[in-house]
């Protein structure tokens, strides 16, 4: 036999072995995504992964699915960072922006379900992957709330959506009540030892304190917040806010920070973002954290 005809001998064998490969792959494929709310989108983008697809019980083909959403959640990000220069208007501008970090914020919520360093149990997994989907949502929902143009949202998309869905009906629904044994007297049991006697404590702890009449060391919530800011470590900051009416919006993106008020009607925050000034209903808070722990013990 000659050398040309030994090569195609050869790609003859590799096709009849890899046919059979590929058509059970698919058909494992599909077996397993018809198992969720939305087959379609979950057989289109396993079918174009590059790694072999083979999971041996649910719980692998749902770390899968949420491994996929998050890697279409990055995708979307990037494309919708792009997308700025196409708003047309403020309007369509502030909706973007929102959209912009709640895409961050479902990447860091579908990232903590798959990290190995986080202790998550089955009941945090659903909760993170509902978040993130909420997230997605409220993105929607600005450009409805302020009547724009949505004709960027299917270029921000990517079926994130769909994918998260898929992944939340993977999940034990048992779990989404589970409620018994979460407190511990009037704290979650997640809350330790140390952490209620400090909110017990109220403002006896305090690392700045905020007085409209001088008597702190600052005047505003925000003035206390961006020296939180420049502090060296990542422990918990103390803010006592003293009675007063603080007109003030604040979007908190420190880890550990902790307002503690003077009581109800006493400390008093409050904004005048809204829907009709202008501003989503995302960025209309008064008191606002991302991807922060923010703590506020004593009403405000």
């Amino acid at each position: 036999m000659s050398t040309e005809l030994r090569f195609f001998a050869f790609l003859a064998l590799i096709s009849f072995f890899s046919l059979p490969t590929l058509s059970f792959s698919n058909t494992y494929i599909d077996w397993w995504c018809n198992k969720t709310p939305y087959p379609e989108p979950c057989k289109h983008f396993l079918r174009n992964k590059p790694h072999h697809f083979s999971p041996n019980h649910k719980s692998d083909f749902r770390k899968l699915t949420i491994k996929l959403a998050l890697e279409r959640a990055l995708l979307a990000h990037g494309n919708t960072k792009s997308l700025g220069p196409k708003c047309r208007n403020e309007r369509e501008k502030a909706a973007w922006v929102d959209c912009l970090e709640l895409y961050a914020n479902v990447i860091e919520q579908l990232n903590k379900t798959i990290d190995p360093n986080t202790k998550c149990t089955d009941f945090d997994v659903q909760t993170w992957l509902s978040t993130a989907l909420t997230s997605l949502d409220t993105c929607r929902t600005g450009f409805l709330e302020l009547r724009v143009s949505n004709f960027v949202l299917p270029l921000m998309s990517n079926n994130v959506s769909k994918l998260i869905c898929n992944s939340l009906a993977l999940g034990d629904n048992s779990t989404y009540h589970e409620t018994d044994g979460y407190y511990k007297g009037s704290f979650p049991t997640w809350v330790s030892l140390g952490e209620r006697r400090l909110l017990q404590m109220g403002s006896t702890r305090q690392n700045a304190v905020v007085a409209q009449d001088g008597s702190g060391n600052f005047r505003t919530i925000k003035a206390a917040i961006d020296a939180a800011g420049r502090r060296s470590g990542s422990g918990r900051f103390i803010i006592h806010v003293k009675r007063g009416v603080y007109r003030e919006n604040l979007d908190i993106k420190l880890k550990n920070i902790m307002l503690v008020g003077d009581g109800i009607k006493k400390t008093i925050i409050t904004g005048s973002r809204s829907v009709g000034g202008g501003t989503t209903t995302f960025n209309s808070a008064t008191v606002g954290e991302s991807l922060s722990q923010l703590c506020v013990p004593l009403a405000l």
